[in-house]
């Protein structure tokens, strides 16, 4: 990850640590919307977290999760992404550690591999990972967290949320 990115991130931790992964999952959003794809719907309360429909019709279910060392799964999250695998979605955990060096795991969710209630690093992710994905993405991230920190720190998640409708793939849920 970029120093600067890095660092932005680190205030909107600081100043919004209770809202801080949400404010990731919609940083996120508005790259895959920048990306290029054909639809993005981001739930901000209940539900799998994004899904994303891609040029060519490839849809996409993402449970987004941000840690300080590990993530934990719950029930709702495995069972949301086993009903959306059922429908067609391929399934992902999207996860992003704290540090400087860490990068966007996503990684495929195979039904029966990641347990409910067990903590995992992003590190014990990496041999379910899609690095395609994570390329297509990286940089446009980057670029979202660049261009739109400044209005999570005024605004917060609204702020951002006024950010993704400008974007016309994107759909509220």
């Amino acid at each position: 990850m970029r120093l600067e990115v890095f660092r932005r991130l680190e205030m909107l931790d600081g100043q919004f640590a209770l809202q801080y992964g949400k404010l990731v999952q919609k940083l996120l959003a508005i790259a895959f919307c920048a990306a290029g794809a054909e639809r993005v719907t981001e739930r901000g309360t209940q539900g799998i977290d994004l899904e994303i429909t891609r040029a060519g019709g490839s849809r996409l279910a993402l449970e987004v999760k941000t840690t300080k060392s590990k993530v934990v799964f719950a029930d709702k999250d495995l069972a949301g992404l086993g009903a959306r695998a059922a429908e067609g979605f391929a399934p992902y955990f999207a996860v992003l550690g704290p540090g400087l060096l860490d990068e966007w795991v996503f990684a495929h969710y195979c039904l029966g591999e990641i347990r409910s209630g067990a903590a995992y690093s992003p590190v014990q992710l990496r041999p379910y990972r899609d690095p395609e994905l994570e390329g297509w993405v990286r940089d446009f991230f980057d670029q979202a967290v660049i261009e739109h920190a400044a209005v999570a720190m005024g605004e917060g998640q609204s702020g951002l949320d006024l950010v993704l409708r400008g974007y016309p793939v994107f759909a509220i849920a």
